[in-house]
């Protein structure tokens, strides 16, 4: 039942809908973004709707999701390593360079 008070408390209007598709949150099969809207407005909530107690979930969602660096970090899990051997190879690839490195240095400044 909160679920759906909270669904009915961002879904308003079409608008509402159409931004939350646009930002990939709400993933529908229905064609037109009014269909949505009525299905959430004729879910019975037997009289529980006091929308004001969603607020700081929706503050602390607004800034979860404005937040770039986990935007970012997310889309470099997404893109890049969305394989275990992606990562693994990475692993490996910096694990050679610190080796390269420590084994130039141990030449160039040998311990006594």
């Amino acid at each position: 039942m909160a679920f759906v008070n909270f669904m009915k408390s961002l879904i308003n209007t079409r608008d509402d809908v159409k931004e939350l598709r646009a930002r990939n949150i709400l993933f529908s099969s229905y064609t037109s973004d009014e269909e949505v809207v009525q299905l959430f407005n004729n879910i019975p909530t037997f009289g529980l709707e006091d929308f004001n107690i969603y607020d700081e979930v929706k503050h602390r969602i607004h800034e979860h999701y404005n937040n770039k660096v986990k935007t970012w970090f997310a889309e470099l899990i997404h893109n890049y390593f969305s394989s275990p051997w992606t990562f693994i190879a990475f692993v490996a690839a910096a694990a050679l360079i610190i080796m390269s490195f420590l084994q130039t240095y141990f030449t160039i400044s040998p311990c006594n």
